[in-house]
């Protein structure tokens, strides 16, 4: 079985599209909550 660590260090070497795992869940997560509060925001001021 192959490192998981090894695999990810390999992956980044390829370009975007080429890439089999994506951005974390938390990155994503993380960019979704704050588009959600920018929203909200934007929204408040209205």
């Amino acid at each position: 079985m192959a490192n998981p660590e090894e695999l990810r260090k390999q992956d980044q070497k390829l370009p975007r599209q080429k890439r089999k795992y994506p951005q974390s869940r938390v990155t994503q997560s993380l960019y979704l909550l704050l588009v959600l509060v920018v929203v909200a925001w934007l929204v408040s001021m209205m």
